[in-house]
């Protein structure tokens, strides 16, 4: 679920797993939100500095579980998906 008060780079990390680093470089590329991450197409992710392949595929995976798990709400007590 999202938090109103939390930024993309907060809500990058706690639902994905993923280092400030790669949070701030989606940012900086324009990708603010899961849903964007989760529906843009991989070229454009491929278009963000320093993504590679297996890691736009890797976290669209998992914002892809996360955004289905909220809309089913499954998520677990700390508002994260086991990926």
């Amino acid at each position: 679920m999202d938090r109103p008060d939390e930024s993309p780079e907060a809500l990058f990390q706690r639902t994905l797993h993923m280092d400030e680093g790669l949070a701030r470089t989606l940012i900086v590329g324009g990708i603010t939100t899961l849903e964007e991450l989760a529906y843009v197409p991989i070229g454009e992710l491929l278009g963000v500095q320093g993504l590679d392949e297996s890691k736009a595929q890797l976290f669209r995976e998992r914002a892809r579980a996360y955004l289905l798990q909220d809309a089913m709400g499954n998520e677990d007590s700390d508002g994260t998906i086991d990926a």
